[in-house]
């Protein structure tokens, strides 16, 4: 006898829409993991990250048990997951509906023979996460994963976590991915029974070497070189409108770089440290070229007055 014949024999009435336990009074114990394969886009103005993960759900069906002496040895089979009961656990967190990397009808979920059930899947999730910026570029997020069954209070089915699934490896680009942490925690929703949840935190860090040097490192060379020019006269008479040239030269490069600093910083009710730069640097610019117009102004007041000679 083969694995066909197990799946014909525990499957022939069978009933996926009835949670699969002998007693009703039995609570069906929901094991959930959760992997983190890569990250994919951090939305800062929206408040939202991406990321691809991959969800592991162990349960046990008390329908699906067979006895593998009397099938040739078989202990396990892989039957398409929409022909037996799920449990309807749900990421309440998310901003937007999940894209799955493999529709739901193509699922398979791999079954024991004592019951157990293994389902493992992958999607594209866009996670809420409210963004804290006033650090900006050298700031760390934190951003919340809530996973709960949608239908089951505690009384019919129980969450927990599965330990030991943890980000791998470099996620992106841009941020370092620390390993998360996970809690549990029931909560009442205007009915009897309370929801259990399984809350995870993440935590993730920007990369800030990109903004150090394509940034902030220029803007400060062209500040200084803003202030030096202050000190030194540009021509043999003295005069010194060459260095007004140069303030508003440098003051319109520093409107560049603020104009891709706005596209680059999330927008919050504080300004984020590296505009509170880029504005100070520009002050900076604007106060020394208004030293050189009053030079300037008493240069050329020194020049031109009739001086009295004894």
């Amino acid at each position: 006898m083969s694995e066909h014949d197990v799946f014909e024999h525990i499957l022939q009435s069978y009933e996926k829409r009835i949670r699969p336990v002998n007693a009703e009074s039995k609570v069906t114990l929901v094991k959930i993991g959760m992997n983190i394969m890569s990250l994919l886009d951090v939305n800062e103005p929206q408040e939202y990250i991406k990321l691809a993960v991959s969800c592991d759900h162990r349960w046990q069906d008390d329908f699906l048990i067979w006895d593998p002496a009397k099938f040739n040895g078989t202990t396990s089979i892989t039957v398409p997951a929409n022909m037996v009961w799920m449990p309807d656990v749900t990421m309440v967190s998310t901003v937007s509906e999940p894209e799955y990397i493999i529709n739901k009808e193509d699922w398979n979920l791999e079954i024991e023979f004592t019951g157990d059930i293994w389902l493992s899947f992958a999607y594209v999730l866009s996670n809420r996460c409210k963004m804290k910026t006033d650090n900006f570029p050298f700031d760390s997020q934190e951003c919340v994963f809530v996973m709960t069954s949608w239908s089951f209070a505690n009384n019919k089915i129980i969450l927990e976590h599965i330990d030991g699934q943890q980000p791998i490896g470099n996620l992106s680009s841009e941020w370092d991915v620390f390993p998360y942490t996970s809690e549990t925690i029931d909560k009442y929703f205007g009915s009897k029974y309370p929801f259990r949840q399984i809350i995870y935190r993440l935590k993730i860090k920007r990369k800030s070497s990109y903004y150090v040097w394509v940034i902030i490192a220029p803007t400060f060379i062209i500040s200084a070189l803003s202030i030096a020019g202050m000190f030194a006269p540009f021509s043999s008479t003295g005069d010194r409108e060459e260095k007004v040239s140069l303030g508003l030269t440098t003051l319109l490069t520093l409107a560049v770089i603020l104009s891709l600093v706005t596209g680059e910083m999330p927008r919050s009710n504080n300004l984020p440290l590296l505009g509170r730069f880029v504005l100070f640097e520009i002050s900076i610019c604007v106060l020394s070229m208004a030293l050189s117009i009053c030079t300037m102004f008493l240069h050329q007041r020194a020049i031109t007055r009739q001086w009295a000679v004894p």
